[in-house]
């Protein structure tokens, strides 16, 4: 009975940090593009991102993460280049190149932006898989409460 009420209050604890790690995902040209999105101060922490990035970043950083695999075979992809453009809900568009990072071993890309205003956000996404490869395009859309 104890372990049961552990596992209630565990998912109870759990359930508002669900919105910040928000994950989407498009399948593009035999590419799985993965977008996963949680606010700086948590990601600024993690092991394979900490070092990548700065310490001190400005209100309402957002750590964006892509993850790249061959669709056929699952595997992933540590040597592209991603690039991603940010258009906030104003229309004011910020575009990086992201960080190539890692979580447990499995190679991602990262970068840190600012969401500032709450509503809809286009995040735009272009990764040349490999050198020389034709790049990939796809765009998710992200509403950020603030």
């Amino acid at each position: 009975m104890n372990l049961a009420r552990l596992l209630v209050v565990a998912a109870a604890a759990l359930l508002p940090a669900l919105p910040a790690l928000a994950q989407q995902e498009a399948k593009v040209d035999g590419l799985v593009i993965e977008l996963g999105i949680m606010p700086a101060e948590k990601a600024v922490h993690m092991v394979g991102h900490s070092e990548a990035h700065p310490q001190k970043f400005p209100s309402g950083s957002q750590h964006l993460l892509i993850t790249l695999a061959e669709q056929a075979s699952g595997r992933r992809l540590g040597d592209a280049d991603v690039v991603v453009e940010v258009v906030d809900p104003k229309g004011n568009a910020v575009k990086k190149t992201l960080v190539h990072t890692s979580a447990a071993g499995r190679p991602d890309y990262s970068e840190l932006f600012v969401f500032g205003w709450s509503g809809t956000y286009a995040v735009r996404v272009n990764v040349a898989p490999w050198v020389g490869a034709k790049p990939v395009t796809t765009s998710f859309t992200v509403r950020h409460q603030i």
